[in-house]
């Protein structure tokens, strides 16, 4: 139970936040060229 108390509550909502931002910029789309998606297309 001393390590709840001691525990930084704060700090650790912080870095949870960040992590929550960085894995969400992950999931945002990102620009590519038509060739770079459809790499089995050849003219």
């Amino acid at each position: 139970m001393r390590e709840i108390d001691e525990m930084d509550m704060l700090g650790f909502l912080r870095i949870r936040a960040w992590n929550a931002k960085k894995e969400q910029k992950k999931k945002e789309p990102k620009h590519a060229y038509i060739d770079e998606v459809w790499t089995q297309l050849k003219p």
